[in-house]
């Protein structure tokens, strides 16, 4: 485990993630972290790997038109990154079964492309970084995953310029034969 800083590291997940967003016409944005939550203490890769897939998930699981939005907080000692997405969300009594290999709930009943081990991978990586993941869902409303992490302390956040307002990446570019809005 090693100093990680969040804000290259979600930056790079997203740029990863646009061309998927765009086909899928979902917006990505991103709250930059402020300096007391931009450094966590992970292993890069493998941060990178959970980041990964719950913005593909948060992009597949998707309505059309909606969003997926990346941010982070601090907790106390710890660092909490959020990927939140407007999707038709999961019910309460379902929400437990998430996290179990092959379990894709009612996806196996549509096109969604996966296996099931996304998440179940994701919470041993975190757990193996010291860490916790979890979720809030309404359904109706969308879900919010959360890693939660060890704080670090970054030179480099120190020297950060403050954080902005949540930066909305481009939407996506209309296609041929339909006109600009």
């Amino acid at each position: 485990l090693t100093d990680v800083d969040l804000q290259p590291l979600a930056e790079d997940c997203l740029r990863l993630m646009a061309p998927q967003a765009r086909d899928a016409s979902l917006r990505l944005a991103f709250t930059p972290p402020g300096e007391d939550a931009r450094g966590v203490l992970a292993d890069r890769t493998r941060l990178k790997q959970v980041l990964l897939n719950l913005l593909s998930n948060a992009v597949k699981y998707n309505r059309p038109g909606g969003l997926v939005s990346v941010g982070a907080r601090r907790e106390g000692t710890q660092v909490c990154v959020e990927v939140t997405d407007t999707g038709p969300g999961i019910a309460p009594e379902r929400q437990r079964e998430l996290f179990r290999a092959f379990e894709r709930l009612d996806a196996d009943d549509t096109d969604i492309p996966g296996v099931g081990i996304g998440l179940m991978l994701s919470k041993r990586l975190v757990e193996l970084m010291d860490g916790r993941i979890g979720l809030r869902s309404e359904v109706g409303r969308g879900s919010t995953f959360w890693v939660q992490l060890p704080a670090a302390a970054l030179e480099a956040a120190r020297a950060a310029p403050p954080p902005h307002e949540a930066e909305a990446l481009p939407a996506p570019p209309a296609t041929a034969g339909e006109p600009d809005t």
